[in-house]
């Protein structure tokens, strides 16, 4: 291997581990290159390019627009109907709280398409009703954070998207594939949370005083953010529009039903909802810009086509090496954030996977699905930390809360891992995949 890729590498791997800002530690080692390889300042012009060549996408305006929609949905109050129709589904069950939250989840995914903003929006609210209701704090901010990785996998997806672009998979056939995994990690949750409801004599908590009328009430309150993944997947499938297309009118589904529907929505928030996407979005951007630059590198010096004749060499059965790949994801999941993973490592490990066999499109939802594993483990898990700072309990309380739904989560992996059918029955019914 060259030694000036050696020193990127190994100056990206230094920074990250010095707890540099992601955005400076891939920026400064893609330049590193360029000054350490003989000849390549001559080539420096080509920094510039590949960073303004790797936003210019048209698939990656549909990622601010996804948060725009999300964040205005979470704004109008769509954070507490949700809740409200999930203790209406599974809050008479023991532990009812606890259930309310993954389904909350479940359904707010639709919505967002982020565990960060999942956990923002509903823990505030869930950790709060699961305080009062007589459960511990770092339990019911373990769950918070538990459940909200499914919405990332559960489409419509901002990970899947990034996946999309920079491997040419379609986003239809990936939403798809995420749909049975997202669920499955839900009901193992869910699984997970009945043995500790009966161990400790959890509460149940349904609605008082229900009646038909306020059911329906409740159903209709929410139907609207219900009713917002249906049209984005629908549209998407049935080829109506583009990924970009479907955040645009998300965006503007979610301009009508805050002003129209639920009539909350203010002048002032548009401002505040712009302003807090925008800044999201640059830092995505920045991310995706500069990891551009090192996936040219790797491609130049011939990588992907080294590690492949690797493999070959060791004669690696598909198995061991998805088995590898889940522990590499997780390993650097401990460390390194969701996107960056998928930056750095999507573009590299697709091609040889699908070499050997595997349909880009399962590597796809295992490779999200790693990472957002990588939202719960420490010390690098933002998830964790976010949880923490929402309940105001130790990160180290939170982690141990959190272990046993850890381990379900990787049960799910290895399921989607090692059965492709979970992720590649639906592209194939609807006509995506051969």
């Amino acid at each position: 291997m060259d030694y000036a890729l050696i020193t990127m590498i190994g100056l990206l791997l230094l920074l990250m581990f010095l707890g540099s800002p992601v955005i400076f530690a891939i920026g400064f080692a893609g330049l590193s290159y360029f000054f350490v390889k003989p000849g390549m300042t001559d080539m420096l012009h080509m920094y510039s390019h590949k960073f303004f060549t790797g936003m210019d996408v048209f698939i990656w305006l549909s990622i601010p627009l996804f948060i725009i929609a999300g964040e205005i949905m979470t704004s109008v109050g769509m954070t507490e109907r949700l809740v409200q129709f999930s203790r209406l589904l599974v809050g008479r069950w023991r532990g009812g709280l606890a259930y309310v939250n993954v389904v909350g989840s479940m359904m707010f995914s639709g919505v967002s398409g982020s565990a960060l903003a999942d956990i923002s929006a509903l823990g505030p609210v869930e950790i709060d009703m699961m305080k009062k209701d007589g459960y511990r704090a770092d339990f019911a901010a373990a769950v918070t954070v538990s459940s909200a990785i499914q919405g990332p996998i559960i489409p419509p997806s901002i990970p899947l998207i990034i996946f999309s672009s920079l491997t040419n998979t379609s986003v239809a056939a990936l939403f798809l594939g995420g749909a049975v995994p997202g669920a499955l990690m839900g009901i193992a949750q869910i699984v997970v949370i009945y043995f500790i409801a009966r161990k400790n004599n959890f509460p149940a908590n349904p609605i008082k005083a229900l009646t038909l009328g306020l059911a329906f009430r409740i159903f209709y309150n929410a139907f609207w953010a219900l009713f917002m993944p249906l049209i984005i997947i629908g549209g998407i499938i049935s080829g109506i529009f583009t990924a970009t297309e479907a955040a645009s009118i998300a965006v503007a589904y979610a301009i009508v039903v805050g002003i129209c529907a639920y009539r909350t929505l203010s002048l002032k928030q548009v401002w505040d909802i712009l302003d807090r996407a925008v800044r999201t979005s640059a830092s995505v951007y920045l991310i995706v810009g500069f990891a551009s630059v090192i996936s040219w590198i790797l491609a130049t010096e011939r990588v992907p086509s080294e590690l492949t004749e690797l493999i070959a060499t060791l004669d690696m059965q598909p198995w061991m090496l998805l088995l590898c790949l889940n522990i590499f994801f997780l390993i650097n999941g401990l460390w390194i954030g969701d996107s960056v993973q998928l930056l750095l490592f999507a573009p590299l490990f697709t091609p040889i996977v699908a070499a050997m066999g595997v349909d880009p499109v399962q590597f796809g939802v295992i490779m999200v699905v790693n990472v957002m594993i990588g939202l719960m483990t420490p010390p690098y898990g933002l998830g964790l930390y976010l949880g923490s700072a929402i309940s105001g309990q130790p990160l180290a309380a939170i982690v141990r809360k959190s272990f046993p739904f850890l381990v379900s989560n990787i049960v799910v992996l290895l399921i989607v891992t090692y059965i492709p059918a979970v992720s590649l029955t639906l592209p194939r019914l609807l006509g995506f995949l051969d």
